[in-house]
């Protein structure tokens, strides 16, 4: 109100000074001093008197809510009044627009991101457009989407931007108007085009000439070669939707098929994939991704006997010379054969015929087309034979390991073979694998190996026979100094993931350096304030940082790691601490993940670890480990494994909060922390475990009470994620091992790598901020352990 009352009592002066002019310039002369002065005050005070009528309040308190992420007052505002947000800058309605877009708030969502200040930046137009123009399609609003687009491409630096020519093809697409995108696409290196604007190019040349048999070849080959993907959906949508736009229904059928099989609906990918192939056989043929996918829903919709019958006479028809048009050189024939071979071995595989899938893989092996399918082929004969014919399970590794192309593609195929040798206890089998794959597995495997048969010598599990001379250890060497120089190998060979490393670390002494100790930082002010100023004025970093300005921090990182190529270190640190300053640790550990700790060859400091492993709600979290007498640094790498410290995180399963509670689990706990006298906690939906310091309580007495069950901190860690039942189940079935050698057994590839993941952030957690050696880190983790590399 008081607002309004400005603005009329300042219309009013400028009335009155007018009406003087007119009558007697005297009288404008003599006031002239007093008007000019109060010109800036007319503006000021309009300014807010549009913050005051639209918004109900002043500017400062405005921007102090959006600054705090409280945006429930724009609710009332009416959409058309979004424009107004300008006062608050010229970059303001962008991020707030986002914001509400996020909050569910369409309609203010759009009103917002159609301000259209001419003076903001490149990065900021391209966000802006890139989001409301298929808002407007969605909507129906194509006229105005066009409009817009228009009206902000008439910079020349705009037109010629990527993603301007992008939302220009889709809006130009949806109004079918074919011929402009075939213009806009004239002339343009067609790798330079988004796979949405091939599709929609090719259907535009379509729609203009329908009976061009080559464009529908060539849009047959845009969906039925390489992998289908949401695009592949998206675009087919539209093919449908476009009155002008017409496929043979052989092509429609086959494309709903391979659609279905991204679903993973298997007997409607089946069901279309049946209709195809009963009115042309050779599409099959002519397009080996297509027959991979016929093989997948056969092999997984219930059908497998029919098609192992429909795939194995299929082959036997070409081996025998009876081929189509659609197989014309015997490299087609042989892709084609390796495709039904391969996957006949695969649908016998899946009923549990391993004899017949091992031949079936055995002849598919040499005709495979490319270095990625006899991968693919050597997976399936490895991981068979380990489930049928154990006995010649390393013979075969050894025949097979030499043409290995991608040894990444076989680390879980080499984590599954160590599981099940260290189950069975067969050390020396698994020192001959070690001996085999030395030279060919990821440096992770390498580690893993070495640290289990090191643990393995140290217990004297096995009998030491020179089996490791390949790594330069002398043959007759003391059990001690060989498992000394298997748990180098095992520091020195995995540094990304840091727990073999760690737990190596714990036997070679304290003077190994496990994460880098801080360097000096020169005192250069002059440097300092170079770095302040280039931030400054850098439009990249003026632009992710205006999210932290308008209270919009929670949306930040898609939009900064999309450009994270062009982000320097320096540049990531910064948004890193603003993140941190937003308490937005998970996001903060997710930029530092996909960023720093990603970047070949960059070597990450002490800092990029306190980033990576933050330490947020130390307040809390100390004073309730030390009640429950639980190791900080134990307690921190739950928290950060289970929630990455985010206070309202919920799991698919329902898990809620910090330590990731059920609310069963939660209510029968402060039942019992009640009857033990402790606090009293009321625990009557999921919304209260969002409460850090309840959730904290909680989930540090249930983490208690479960070592206390067990009687071990990791066996307890196992618990919290596989069950304390299972565990214990699967611990009697292991009594012999020591800890760390019996969570390399546990049967549940996700409890073994979630131990993994807890006990190497404390040893991380104990190790940057504890002042901990890692031999103290591990007697925390296994109390009942020794550390010692002599022989027992």
């Amino acid at each position: 109100m008081l607002g309004l009352i400005k603005f009329v009592i300042l219309i009013l002066l400028f009335l009155v000074l007018l009406l003087g002019f007119r009558q007697n310039h005297k009288i404008l002369l003599n006031f002239q001093g007093s008007f000019l002065f109060l010109v800036p005050f007319f503006f000021f005070s309009l300014t807010n008197c549009k913050a005051d009528v639209v918004f109900s309040k002043p500017i400062t308190e405005i921007v102090t809510l959006l600054q705090k992420d409280n945006y429930d007052f724009l609710s009332s505002v009416d959409p058309s009044q979004m424009h107004e947000l300008t006062v608050l800058g010229p970059d303001a309605p962008f991020y707030i627009g986002l914001k509400l877009l996020k909050r569910g708030d369409t309609a203010r969502g759009i009103s917002a991101l159609m301000v259209m200040p001419e003076k903001n930046s490149m990065y900021l137009q391209k966000e802006r457009l890139t989001t409301l123009i298929p808002l407007l399609l969605n909507n129906n609003q194509i006229d105005l989407a066009l409009k817009i687009l228009q009206q902000t491409g008439h910079s020349p630096q705009m037109v010629t931007q990527d993603w301007y020519r992008r939302l220009l093809t889709e809006i130009y697409f949806t109004m079918g108007i074919y011929r402009e995108v075939c213009t806009l696409q004239k002339n343009i290196d067609i790798t330079s085009l988004s796979v949405q604007e091939q599709g929609l190019g090719l259907f535009s040349q379509l729609a203009l000439e329908p009976k061009n048999q080559d464009i529908i070849n060539r849009i047959t080959s845009f969906f039925l070669i390489g992998p289908v993907t949401e695009t592949s959906r998206n675009l087919f949508e539209k093919i449908q939707k476009a009155q002008d736009i017409y496929l043979p229904q052989t092509i429609t059928n086959a494309i709903r098929g391979r659609l279905f099989i991204l679903d993973r609906s298997y007997g409607d990918a089946l069901y279309y994939f049946n209709q195809a192939l009963r009115r042309n056989r050779e599409l099959f043929e002519a397009y080996p991704d297509l027959l991979a996918d016929l093989g997948k829903a056969y092999q997984f919709s219930g059908a497998t006997k029919e098609g192992i019958k429909l795939f194995a006479d299929w082959e036997a028809t070409i081996l025998s010379g009876q081929t189509t048009s659609a197989l014309i050189t015997n490299n087609d024939k042989n892709k084609i054969r390796f495709m039904l071979l391969f996957f006949t071995g695969r649908m016998a595989r899946q009923i549990k015929q391993y004899s017949d899938a091992l031949n079936y893989f055995d002849k598919a092996l040499p005709l495979a087309p490319d270095p990625q399918q006899r991968d693919a082929c050597i997976w399936y004969i490895l991981d068979t034979t380990l489930e049928s014919d154990k006995i010649n399970f390393i013979k075969t590794l050894e025949t097979l390991i030499p043409i290995w192309s991608n040894p990444s593609y076989f680390d879980d195929l080499l984590d599954k073979i160590c599981t099940s040798y260290i189950t069975d206890h067969k050390w020396n089998e698994l020192a001959d694998i070690f001996t085999i794959i030395y030279q060919k597995a990821d440096s992770p495997i390498q580690a893993r190996y070495a640290y289990i048969l090191a643990r393995a010598i140290t217990e004297g599990y096995f009998p030491l026979k020179d089996q490791f001379l390949f790594l330069g250890i002398p043959a007759g060497s003391s059990r001690s100094f060989v498992a000394t120089e298997l748990y180098k190998v095992a520091f020195e060979t995995d540094k990304a993931s840091l727990y073999y490393r760690s737990l190596a670390s714990a036997f070679l002494g304290t003077q190994l350096q496990v994460i880098p100790e801080p360097q000096s930082i020169p005192s250069d002010a002059h440097t300092d304030t170079k770095k302040t100023k280039k931030e400054d004025v850098d439009p990249l970093m003026i632009y992710l940082s205006g999210f932290f300005t308008w209270g919009a921090a929670d949306i930040a990182l898609p939009y900064i790691l999309e450009y994270k190529d062009q982000l320097t270190p320096e540049d990531i640190h910064r948004l890193a601490e603003l993140l941190k300053s937003h308490n937005r640790w998970g996001d903060q550990i997710q930029l530092v993940s996909k960023t720093l700790f990603s970047k070949p060859n960059y070597e990450p400091t002490r800092n990029d670890y306190q980033l990576l492993y933050p330490l947020p709600f130390r307040d809390l979290m100390e004073p309730i480990a030390k009640q429950h007498k639980i190791p900080l640094e134990i307690f921190y790498g739950l928290v950060r494994t289970e929630s990455a410290f985010i206070p309202d995180v919920k799991s698919h399963a329902g898990a809620t909060g910090l330590t990731q509670l059920m609310l069963a689990t939660a209510k029968d706990a402060t039942w019992r922390i009640q009857r033990e006298g402790g606090p009293e906690f009321s625990i009557t939906n999921e919304k209260e475990l969002e409460d850090p310091e309840t959730n904290l309580f909680i989930g540090a007495w249930y983490l208690s009470y479960l070592i206390e069950r067990t009687g071990s901190p990791l066996l307890a860690l196992a618990s919290y994620n596989g069950g304390m039942t299972r565990v214990r189940n699967w611990r009697s079935s292991q009594k012999s091992l020591v800890e760390d050698l019996f969570l390399e057994t546990i049967p549940i590839t996700e409890t073994r790598e979630y131990s993994r993941k807890v006990l190497a952030a404390a040893a991380i957690y104990g190790y940057l901020y504890f002042h901990m050696s890692m031999e103290a880190i591990f007697a925390d983790i296994f109390p009942i352990q020794k550390i010692t590399v002599e022989a027992r």
